[in-house]
């Protein structure tokens, strides 16, 4: 009888210890449950409006954010503005250079005529070494596009081609026809460079009874 008694107080003892346990452990995971909720309510609950920003320094922020996108893109244009000045005399530079070569090989030909024309006797040779010089002097304007006007005796007098520095009474043409060319006229690229200087018929006038 006491053996069988002790027995079922060793029994006992331990549903309560299990039980114990787990109310404990209800206990304890209730509190965590409540420990989140509260996380939760905590981040839920709106930010205070102490820390959002007035108007004012959005709009002072927003103005200096403009502001420094204006001196960037003004610094950026500028920039641009001498490196593409830079460029275009680089550019000139090397045309140039390259117009003042081709004319030299004009003036190394020049040079020698000059000496060849000083120990010549034949007057033909010296003449015709001078036109091979004016044929290369005119390759070379013609290869920079450089074309001459067409203005020719008894032609018609063009106003926007030609200039006329003189008009010479005569009934042998009629009017507005040219009657000489002093100087011959240049286009580049279509556009007139220097007009042709030339005389232009005129009729006579009537002479008064």
């Amino acid at each position: 009888m006491k053996k069988s008694s002790k027995k079922e107080n060793m029994h006992s003892n331990e549903d309560n210890q299990k039980q114990a346990g787990n109310s404990g452990a209800r206990n304890s995971g209730s509190s965590a449950k409540k420990a989140d909720e509260t996380t939760v309510s905590s981040e839920n609950e709106p930010v205070s409006s102490g820390t959002e920003k007035s108007p004012e320094a959005v709009c002072k922020e927003e103005n200096e954010l403009l502001k420094d996108q204006l001196f960037r893109l003004a610094a950026d244009f500028d920039n641009f503005r001498k490196r593409t000045v830079r460029q275009m005399e680089e550019n000139r530079t090397a045309v140039l250079e390259q117009v003042l070569l081709d004319f030299v090989e004009v003036t190394d030909n020049f040079e020698r005529a000059l000496k060849s024309a000083r120990t010549a006797e034949d007057m033909g040779s010296i003449v015709s070494g001078i036109e091979q010089l004016s044929k290369q002097f005119f390759s070379i304007l013609e290869k920079y596009g450089l074309e001459k006007i067409i203005c020719e005796k008894a032609g018609e007098f063009d106003p926007h081609k030609h200039e006329a520095v003189q008009h010479i009474e005569t009934s042998e043409v009629p009017d507005n026809t040219i009657v000489d060319v002093y100087k011959q006229g240049y286009a580049l690229k279509e556009k007139i460079v220097r007009p042709a200087m030339v005389s232009v018929a005129k009729s006579p006038e009537e002479t008064e009874n």
